[in-house]
């Protein structure tokens, strides 16, 4: 799934024509991939016996990526243009904290 996350900008941009159905679209995808890996996140952080600083690391990269994935969200409800440098933020905030999360075994 984090190839195809990382990938999914670079194609876009290698059209060079992206429309903003396109760019809608993969904000969209991006921000269902983050639904599908936050609580992932969260159950890791709650497990007691969890490492501090792997809980930590995850803690930082989750709300690294809200950063970046509430706005986009409120631009896809408002129907705000979104742009292929906010969607690629996002896209590599969400591939960074799935990393984080494969990197300490947690399934998916």
């Amino acid at each position: 799934m984090r190839k195809l996350l990382l990938a999914l900008p670079l194609a876009l941009a290698a059209c060079g024509t992206t429309t903003q159905a396109q760019l809608r679209q993969a904000g969209y995808d991006t921000i269902q991939a983050y639904n599908a890996t936050a609580p992932l996140a969260e159950a890791y952080v709650q497990q007691p016996s969890a490492d501090p600083t792997i809980k930590a690391k995850i803690k930082t990269a989750s709300a690294d990526a809200m950063k970046l994935i509430t706005p986009l969200g409120t631009d896809l409800q408002s129907s705000m243009p979104v742009t292929s440098l906010e969607l690629s933020a996002a896209t590599a905030a969400v591939a960074a904290l799935e990393a984080d999360i494969a990197a300490k075994g947690v399934a998916q």
